[in-house]
């Protein structure tokens, strides 16, 4: 993977070398990364043209509107990055639509040859690994194993559970 000035760099000059082909510019170099599309002479069929170069080069569907929403190289390759690389939220959203069908894929599992033991030991060791690495000292995390959990610890954990935190 690259890294963010390396994406940020790729992903101008992807931009820039398809704003210059559809104005028929033999370089990257002649076009400006603030300047506006509209300035550059880009008109309805130069934008749909250049949202359908993008959108092979990318793998994504962009809208109609993509020149004018976003009228800079600068702001396009800023909205490609986005689009491509997940933030914080949407990598969240990502894990825990995850984690639904995984809940739907495990209602539907037939208990055949001890299926539901060995997934339910598998599930319990990677929620142990989870509480392991993310769990904050400072935060009263709740131990790998609450038969060994102090009072306190309990109390935390029953409040969190409660909803009274």
């Amino acid at each position: 993977p690259l890294a963010d000035d390396e994406r940020d760099r790729a992903l101008l000059g992807l931009v820039r070398t398809q704003v210059a082909g559809v104005l028929g510019h033999t370089s990257e170099r002649s076009v400006e990364p603030g300047r506006a599309f509209q300035e550059m002479g880009f008109d309805s069929l130069a934008a749909v043209e250049l949202r359908n170069l993008l959108g092979t080069a990318t793998g994504l569907t962009l809208p109609a509107t993509l020149v004018f929403d976003r009228p800079t190289p600068l702001a396009l390759a800023a909205y490609l990055k986005a689009q491509l690389v997940p933030g914080p939220a949407d990598l969240v959203r990502s894990l825990l639509a995850g984690v639904d069908r995984l809940e739907t894929e495990l209602a539907a599992l037939p208990d055949h040859d001890d299926t539901h033991a060995r997934v339910a030991a598998r599930l319990e060791a990677l929620l142990r690994t989870w509480y392991d690495t993310h769990a904050a000292a400072d935060t009263g995390a709740e131990p790998a194993d609450l038969g060994s959990a102090t009072d306190e610890e309990l109390f935390a954990k029953i409040d969190n559970e409660l909803g009274a935190r």
